[in-house]
């Protein structure tokens, strides 16, 4: 992704804050380069499940689409640590 790209979906990140999905805690860009990352992190697992089966597509993916991108989706598990 460029710059401009990464720019823009940062952007269209801060421009949908308030009408984030329900469940996600936080979303930030991990940039390195040509590198983008988009990393949400949600209060658990079925949240992310029943947002996706009523989106159809995770935000994210919708986004970076937006700005030309056709993302790998990869789901990971965390832990909380406090």
């Amino acid at each position: 992704m460029g710059g401009e790209q990464a720019e823009r979906l940062a952007q269209l990140m801060r421009e949908g804050k308030a009408t984030r999905p329900e469940g996600v805690l936080t979303a930030a860009l991990m940039v390195d380069g040509e590198l983008v990352r988009l990393v949400a992190f949600w209060t658990d697992r079925d949240a992310f499940d029943r947002h996706v089966a009523t989106a159809g597509v995770p935000r994210g993916v919708e986004l970076m689409r937006k700005v030309g991108v056709e993302p790998e989706l990869r789901i990971v598990e965390t832990l909380e640590l406090g």
